[in-house]
Parts: C-alpha cells; sequence; structure tokens
C-alpha cells in the first residue's frame, strides 16, 4: 500500500471514529456548560417547536437559524421532538463541522508540504485534542468556525494566484465571524499569511473585500431579516464589551499565557518546541501566537476561545514529532509513545469538562415538569443550567435566582415569593436559607447528583414532594 492510500485509510478511520465518539459524547453527557450552549439550542428550538425564548441580542442568529434549525426540523419530521433530541440534534452541525476540519487541516499539511507522515501526525494530534474534541461534542459554535477559518487558510495556500480564492477565503472569515464575533480577528493573521505566501497586493485587496461583502451578507442583511436593524446584533455586542459594568468574568491580558500548559497541553507545546528548529514550523506558530495574542486584548477570556489556535499549534508539533521520529531507534519508540499518550490525555480532560454540565440540573427540570398538578412558577439558581423553557415548557414562569455561596437571603426572597417551586445548589444552602425557605411554605423535596454537576435540592409549595 502506498504512503497515499494509507494517508486514506488513516483519515476514513480517524473522522468515523471521533465523528461517532462525538455523537456519543453529545448524547451521553446531558446539560450545559455556560448558558452560550443552550442559547443555540433554544433559539433553534423557537422556530422548530415554538418553545418560548428571546436570545441575547449581542448574538448573531447565523450559527442557530442557519445550521442548527434545520437539524432540529427534521428530527422534528421524524419525531424526535423531545427537549433531549431537540439539544442532542443542536450539537450535529458542531460535530459534522469538527469531523470536517480534521480532513481540512490534513489537506493544509500537504498543502504546507509536510511529508505523508507529518501530515497524519498533525491530523491525529488535532482529532485528539481536547479543545476540539470536547467542544465539537456540544452545541458552541467554534468548533465551526474553526472549520471555516481553516478552509480559508486552505485557499490562500493552495490557490495563492487566484484572486477569486482569496476573495472567497475573505468571505469563509467573514462567515465566521458571524458564528463567533471573535474570529474577525483573524483576518489580521491570514492578511500576513496571504502576504507570505503570495506577496501581491491584489490577492490582500480581494481578500478584505470578500471579508466586507460577508459581513454586509451575513451580519447586515441577515441582522436586518432577524433582528430588525442592519447590524443590530454586532452594535448591541459591541456596546455590551464597551460597558465596564457587564458583570463578565475579567482576566488579565497575559492570563492566556499563564493558562498555555493547560490549553495547548504539555506534549503538543513540547513537540511545537521541538520543531521550532524547522523554518516551516515558524510560520503556523506564528499564527497560533498572533491569533492568541489578539484575543488577549479583550478582558473577557475562556479556554474555549482559542479553538482556532490548534490546529496550527498541531502542524508545528507534527514537524517536531517528524524530527523527534528522526533520532534514531529512541527518537521512532519515543514517537510512538507520544502519540498513543495523546488520547489518554485527550480523553480524560475532554471527560472532565463534560462531566461539569448542568445534568444534575436537567433532572430535576425534568422532576419539576412531570410534578402533578402542573407547576406553573419555579425559582431556580442560574436558570440556563436548567435547560430554562426548553424541559420546563412555554407554561411555566420562571424566576432566575443569582448564584452565591450562601445563597442571598434577599435574592432568594424575592425569587421565592411568586414561586410553588424553588430548585438550588444544595452547597449553597445554609440553616439560614432552609429557615427561610420554611417560612415561605416550602417543603423540602428530592436531590438530583449526576456526574460532577452540583447537587439540586428541590422544595416545593402546595404540592406533595
Amino acid at each position: 500500500m502506498t504512503e497515499r492510500s494509507e494517508s486514506r485509510v488513516f483519515l476514513a478511520l480517524t473522522l468515523t471514529s471521533t465523528a461517532l465518539l462525538k455523537l456519543f459524547l453529545a448524547w451521553r453527557y446531558r446539560g450545559f456548560l455556560s448558558g452560550d450552549d443552550l442559547e443555540i439550542v433554544l433559539t433553534a428550538a423557537r422556530s422548530a417547536v415554538g418553545r418560548s425564548y428571546e436570545p441575547w441580542t449581542i448574538r448573531s442568529l447565523v450559527h442557530p437559524l442557519l445550521l442548527a434549525l434545520p437539524v432540529q426540523k427534521a428530527g422534528v419530521l421524524l419525531g424526535l421532538a423531545s427537549p433531549r433530541w431537540l439539544a442532542f440534534l443542536a450539537c450535529v452541525p458542531t460535530v459534522a463541522f469538527s469531523t470536517c476540519a480534521i480532513a481540512v487541516l490534513y489537506q493544509i499539511a500537504r498543502a504546507a508540504n509536510l511529508s505523508e507522515r507529518a501530515s497524519r501526525a498533525a491530523t491525529f494530534l488535532f482529532a485528539v485534542h481536547w479543545l476540539p474534541l470536547t467542544y465539537g461534542s456540544t452545541q458552541y459554535p467554534r468548533p465551526i468556525s474553526t472549520c471555516l477559518l481553516l478552509l480559508a487558510c486552505l485557499l490562500i495556500l493552495r490557490t495563492h494566484e487566484r484572486a477569486g480564492s482569496a476573495f472567497l477565503a475573505g468571505l469563509l472569515v467573514a462567515a465566521a465571524f458571524a458564528v463567533r464575533w471573535s474570529e474577525g480577528a483573524f483576518l489580521l493573521p491570514l492578511l500576513v499569511f496571504s502576504a507570505v505566501k503570495t506577496r501581491r497586493a491584489r490577492q490582500m485587496v480581494a481578500l478584505l473585500a470578500g471579508f466586507g461583502v460577508g459581513v454586509v451578507l451575513l451580519v447586515g442583511v441577515f441582522d436586518a431579516v432577524t433582528w430588525g436593524s442592519p447590524f443590530a446584533s454586532l452594535r448591541a455586542f459591541l456596546a455590551f464589551h464597551s460597558d465596564p459594568s457587564n458583570g463578565s468574568r475579567l482576566r488579565a491580558w497575559y492570563w492566556y499565557g499563564s493558562m498555555i500548559l493547560h490549553w495547548v497541553g504539555p506534549v503538543l507545546l513540547l513537540l511545537a518546541i521541538l520543531g521550532w528548529n524547522e523554518p516551516k514550523s515558524r510560520l503556523w506558530t506564528a499564527i497560533a501566537v498572533a491569533f492568541a495574542a489578539i484575543l488577549s486584548l479583550p478582558r473577557l477570556k475562556e479556554l474555549r476561545y482559542l479553538q482556532a489556535c490548534i490546529p496550527f499549534l498541531c502542524i508545528s508539533g507534527a514537524l517536531g514529532w517528524e524530527r523527534l521520529r528522526g533520532m534514531g531507534r529512541t527518537g521512532r519508540w519515543a514517537s510512538i509513545a507520544v502519540l498513543v499518550c495523546m488520547v489518554p490525555i485527550g480523553l480524560e480532560r475532554t471527560l472532565h469538562v463534560l462531566r461539569q454540565k448542568s445534568a444534575s440540573a436537567i433532572l430535576a427540570a425534568e422532576y419539576l415538569a412531570s410534578v402533578t398538578p402542573p407547576i406553573r412558577s419555579v425559582a431556580l439558581e442560574q436558570q440556563w443550567a436548567f435547560g430554562d423553557s426548553l424541559y420546563l415548557g412555554n407554561g411555566v414562569a420562571i424566576t432566575d435566582v443569582r448564584p452565591s455561596r450562601p445563597l442571598n437571603l434577599d435574592a432568594l426572597t424575592a425569587g421565592m415569593a411568586r414561586a410553588e417551586a424553588v430548585a438550588v445548589y444544595l452547597e449553597d444552602l445554609n440553616d439560614a436559607t432552609r429557615r427561610e425557605l420554611g417560612r415561605g411554605g416550602f417543603s423540602s423535596g428530592p436531590t438530583f447528583s449526576s456526574e460532577s454537576s452540583p447537587t439540586v435540592a428541590v422544595f416545593v409549595r402546595g404540592h406533595e414532594p
């Protein structure tokens, strides 16, 4: 079998196995991680099954309406309209794009003149890395935008003499920008990359033109249709981030650098360092570092924002891996061990994150939805964790109680004043909050605990627990 044939078999096995694994993880681990994932589900479900939900005004609706909604609609036509199915179906576009990104990275590695062996190594490192594996199993949008950015890079790399390809690359960056605003920052590294590869001003102009046209269509026109005003969501996003009192969790500019061992991982980082002597490696490392540096400027930071950096570091890491493999017999064995150990490392980190989804709260929400006679009003600590109206339905009034440890008595009292049931994290309760619930007429109901998510305690009033 030729090396090219081996690569085809390798790609088929890698894409199939990782896609199936992500689908399994999406079904197995219920709940949500931050509420950003729930937004995608409910925005699509609003049109698919009529769920009552108002999307956050800072969001473009490209992802939920153009990608998640068609999958949910197809599921509903097949009778898959339960809350669990709606949440799972919203994961399918992310699984598909994150799997496609693996194949695109292989093509980029080959177009960058990496050997077949090194190209497969880069692909494998990316496929099992915890960031794309974890969030590729959820409804989060950045695996989708990462795939779009990789496609833009591939176009620049393969067809750098064609202005039309540069224009299309710009459109892809604009699409990534519409999926998540921060990905628009990749335009700057891509312009530099285009300048290095083409050395032609018209290619850069075409890239900028494509981006501009894409933004007008996917943000301006699409916002006019969905939000009623051109660029409405982008303007709301800029206003939100210019407000110092928006309640966001802010971090120092160097936070990504201080967490590099966490998001890159020690093995991939060592491989990238080992490949630094290879001139080709420096370009790909520079792209990743530049994008991470740009994302370090805003004070709102999360590790999942860095997903688009990982594939470029995997190319650098593959060059380091190839150098390691060339270090005699010991190096060959070490290169095999490195790839083998990446699997349990990636899986361990992936499972660690997914087990923190709000599975306990989802069980509590399902219980509240099943109570007879039906509960019509609830107070929930972090209502997104309970799936909002996805599990409770449109007929239940929900009051959100801001989380604190212990729960703020005033917030709890205000929340439970109009509620027939209260569901809060068990560890946030103390004697004072329990007495307050008792004075409000609430009886202690069941508790729910699943995976590593916080245990949820339910209290009911006027119903048998």
